[in-house]
């Protein structure tokens, strides 16, 4: 077992994790959607913070996956910092499968990177492609590690999807946050009606796959209750049900509200209670594997 100073260690760079991935692909998954393509100068602006975002998020990922071996490292030497320059214990985790999480990441936040600078126009052919490829790698990355490593392919591709949809739903909170002040009324209508067509499929995708997982790691559904794990899973899946009630709130309440009376204040409040949600959520998956784990 790891010390609690290196368990908060771990716990603290899995949330972080979370947060650059559904960040970055967060924003560019907003920016694939054609209400922000018209010319209007709010909406150019509105691109030009998006582009900004992703480039921060990815640069802030890379960063964290240049640590995520040497924490490893130390966490299993348990000399202090200095045993994250421990050799051994560095090529020890650069032999596991921690190495392919390690370089998907690094993989996929140089593309998301690297299209945000270079890539002029979004939602296109090859845009939407370039994202989709980034998303993929960073979300394939989870499935690399933890539980569902050792289960078959087809339950990594489905935690893949899992992870991101959640990423694409998660990480475009704080951007939707922003277009309530940021953008006109009629463009912040015409973003969240295509967020909320879209945002349809994503959550089918994102409970979909984690009911089928959660059935596949659980031994059955009294798990749920009278082990630490199937707690946690709970009390996850208290606040997404939390969140969906928020997201439906939002789409046949609040957003025709907008078109209504094209007041945003609302929207805008609501949105940040579905961030906060969000943020627990994503500190409560940080804590399997890394609190508690698999009571078998």
């Amino acid at each position: 077992m790891f010390s609690d100073t290196w368990v908060l260690a771990l716990f603290a760079h899995k949330l972080l994790s979370y947060l650059a991935v559904s960040g970055s692909i967060g924003a560019a998954f907003l920016l694939q959607l054609p209400a922000l393509a018209q010319p209007p100068s709010d909406s150019l602006a509105f691109r030009l913070w998006l582009k900004r975002l992703v480039l921060g998020w990815s640069a802030a990922g890379m960063v964290l996956a240049l640590l995520y071996l040497p924490l490893q490292a130390g966490a299993l030497a348990e000399t202090g910092v200095a045993g994250m320059a421990d050799r051994l214990m560095l090529q020890m985790v650069w032999q596991s499968a921690m190495r392919t999480q390690l370089l998907l990441w690094l993989c996929g936040y140089a593309a998301l990177w690297l299209w945000a600078r270079r890539v002029k126009h979004s939602g296109n052919t090859v845009s939407i492609a370039l994202v989709s490829l980034a998303a993929f790698l960073l979300a394939g990355s989870f499935s690399q590690t933890g539980h569902v490593a050792s289960l078959a392919g087809l339950w990594q591709l489905l935690l893949t999807l899992h992870v991101l949809a959640i990423a694409a739903w998660v990480g475009s909170l704080l951007p939707l946050w922003q277009s309530c002040y940021r953008l006109a009324p009629d463009r912040l209508l015409a973003l969240m009606q295509q967020f909320g067509r879209v945002a349809v499929i994503v959550v089918l995708v994102l409970i979909s796959c984690g009911v089928l997982i959660l059935l596949q790691l659980l031994d059955s559904p009294a798990a749920l209750f009278v082990t630490d794990y199937g707690r946690l899973m709970l009390l996850k899946l208290m606040l997404v049900a939390a969140m969906l009630l928020l997201a439906a709130w939002h789409k046949f309440n609040l957003v025709k509200a907008l078109a209504q009376h094209q007041n945003s204040r609302l929207l805008a409040r609501s949105i940040f209670i579905e961030m906060l949600l969000a943020l627990l959520v994503l500190a409560t998956s940080s804590s399997f594997t890394t609190v508690v784990g698999l009571a078998h």
